[in-house]
């Protein structure tokens, strides 16, 4: 510290001394006073220096050698428990981000076969904003979806799955599975509505596209087949046959559909995944926090934000 103060002020000196020296007005006599002004100037200017190196000696005392070993000690406690933790925290961001802008379905991460656009004529589907669709979702793909199902038995051989072959009681059915099946299943009908008992989007939407959806393995769009696989598997990757059942009896009895409830069931499937992106957002704060960002506040800017030091505790350990 002894030196660090005596080298800056003998270098603000021996800067003084060379602007004098080439300043010649400066060194004239003060025939009044006879005094020189650059005498007279320095005292303040070594008050001014001496204040100057108080300053920098007070923002150096701020850290202590004390700080930098609780730091190195934060740096290894985080180093040995938290190595792991960033590269994995970017991935499931990355995973969250792709699920919340409806661009990566759980389960079914193959692009290859994925439908943006079926071609659909007509409206779209009511609040499909709080869906996290990535496509918009014409009503057309989600009736020729509908009109596909007649009950939960008939979206999949519940007996011959995946999940079967492990284990006989086990019947999960994959996100993309699901897809297949819809897509080669047979057109039972156009669904009407259960109140007024029309056409679901009118007579003019049936005649324009029924032929189309009619046919074998027709063009729907992956978004509409997420959006009704997610009624009942709430952003899971698989269902299970006693929720489909649950789930269609809200909204599909025989061949009517009730679109309103369709779409709060595809909302509430939908909202339970951002419930928990919500939830790791927050668990990903605390622990940031307290590996991080508590102990750099502490250290540099002796502030603390409540989480306690790292590989201390309170006594009750």
């Amino acid at each position: 510290m002894f030196l660090q103060k005596f080298s800056f002020s003998f270098y603000l000196a021996f800067m003084l001394k060379r602007t004098t020296a080439f300043a010649p007005s400066m060194a004239i006599r003060n025939t009044r006073s006879g005094v020189s002004p650059s005498l007279s100037a320095a005292p303040e200017i070594f008050q001014s220096l001496e204040s100057t190196v108080q300053s920098s000696d007070l923002l150096v005392s701020k850290v202590t050698t004390e700080d930098y070993g609780e730091l190195t000690k934060s740096f290894f406690i985080v180093l040995l428990f938290g190595g792991g933790l960033i590269p994995a925290a970017i991935a499931a961001n990355k995973s969250m981000i792709g699920t919340l802008s409806g661009k990566r379905a759980g389960g079914d991460d193959d692009r290859s076969k994925y439908v943006m656009d079926s071609g659909a004529s007509g409206p779209e589907l009511p609040g499909q904003t709080l869906m996290f669709a990535s496509e918009k979702i014409p009503l057309v793909d989600v009736i020729a979806i509908i009109g596909r199902i007649q009950s939960y038995q008939s979206i999949a051989d519940w007996r011959n799955l995946p999940s079967t072959e492990r284990s006989p009681n086990v019947m999960w059915l994959p996100r993309d599975m699901f897809k297949e099946n819809i897509r080669k299943a047979k057109f039972l009908g156009w669904p009407t509505d259960p109140v007024t008992g029309q056409p679901i989007g009118g007579i003019e939407l049936e005649k324009a596209e029924k032929a189309r959806i009619s046919k074998s393995n027709p063009e729907i769009g992956d978004a509409a087949l997420d959006a009704v696989f997610d009624t009942w598997a709430w952003g899971a990757s698989i269902a299970t046959p006693d929720k489909v059942e649950a789930t269609l009896a809200l909204y599909k009895n025989g061949n009517s559909f009730n679109i309103e409830e369709f779409v709060g069931a595809a909302t509430r499937g939908r909202a339970v995944t951002g419930l928990g992106a919500l939830t790791f957002i927050v668990i990903q704060v605390v622990a940031y926090g307290t590996l991080f960002i508590a102990p750099f506040l502490r250290v540099f800017f002796d502030i603390d934000i409540g989480f306690g030091q790292l590989g201390e505790c309170d006594g009750v350990c």
